[in-house]
């Protein structure tokens, strides 16, 4: 890798280890603390009480990423790399769609003073509180539509590079989102270590993420599954883990995949 690409990529780190420590790593290494993580991140959400169905693509992934602040390349380079681990770990075809409109997934690299127009094009929000609530609460955000039964047909990421880069959290912020709108849309300070924890100093993918990608796009999991029909199939992929010895290899390879592998 060329040495400034990896330099630049090392200044936008979040501070913190990507790799969990043994004791951290320990309690997750389990049939049901998997299977109930994955309830929580996949089947939860922090803005509704309502339980929610299976969601996942079904279909190949085709994005566009709108450029509108400099660093063009270094954005693609981020996106594509991440991209290029998820579809190691889910299987899905995920590829770069040819113009915007023959996107079924968008990511927006703006500015924070191009942010209310963008959350009025891109995801329709006209509301004063409901972006209010993202200034206080967020740096970066995604949200996907799905079909009645479950797939997930469009997804938009926006990310404010100047917001996300004063928080050291550009790199963070498409880890998490771009993983997040493939289906795993909650965030929990019950599943640890991972991505999806607003407490955690994770920036890359965890072992534990990976698994529950794994989990969610296992062809056994259909979209728009409820808990119980879900809950029992998950048992048997978190048993089929702990006998091929997953556990004890997630971490190692979620490390050594994606932009985790490109730090210093």
């Amino acid at each position: 890798m060329h040495a400034a690409w990896r330099y630049l990529l090392f200044g936008l780190l979040v501070g913190g280890s990507a790799f969990a420590s043994a004791a951290d790593r320990a309690h997750w290494q389990s049939v049901d603390y998997l299977v109930d993580a994955f309830v929580e991140i996949a089947l939860r959400s922090e803005y509704s009480p309502k339980p929610s169905t299976v969601r996942k693509w079904i279909t190949p992934v085709n994005y566009f990423i709108v450029h509108q602040v400099a660093d063009e390349d270094l954005h693609q380079r981020l996106i594509r790399t991440h991209f290029e681990q998820l579809a190691e770990i889910t299987g899905l075809t995920i590829r770069p769609a040819e113009s915007q409109a023959a996107a079924n997934y968008l990511i927006v690299m703006t500015s924070e003073d191009l942010l209310k127009e963008d959350m009025q094009t891109y995801l329709g929000w006209r509301s004063t509180a409901r972006r209010e609530k993202f200034f206080r609460e967020s740096v970066c955000l995604s949200t996907f539509s799905i079909k009645p039964k479950g797939p997930i047909f469009r997804a938009v990421v926006i990310i404010p590079v100047d917001r996300a880069r004063a928080r050291r959290k550009l790199v963070a912020c498409v880890v998490e989102e771009l993983t997040q709108v493939m289906g795993l849309a909650n965030d929990s300070v019950k599943v640890f270590p991972s991505v999806f924890n607003d407490l955690s100093t994770d920036v890359f993918l965890s072992g534990l993420d990976s698994l529950l990608l794994k989990m969610l796009y296992d062809p056994r999991v259909k979209a728009g599954m409820d808990e119980d029909a879900v809950r029992p199939i998950l048992q048997q992929i978190a048993t089929e883990f702990e006998r091929d010895d997953r556990f004890a290899t997630a971490e190692k390879a979620a490390a050594e995949g994606g932009l985790s592998a490109l730090s210093p």
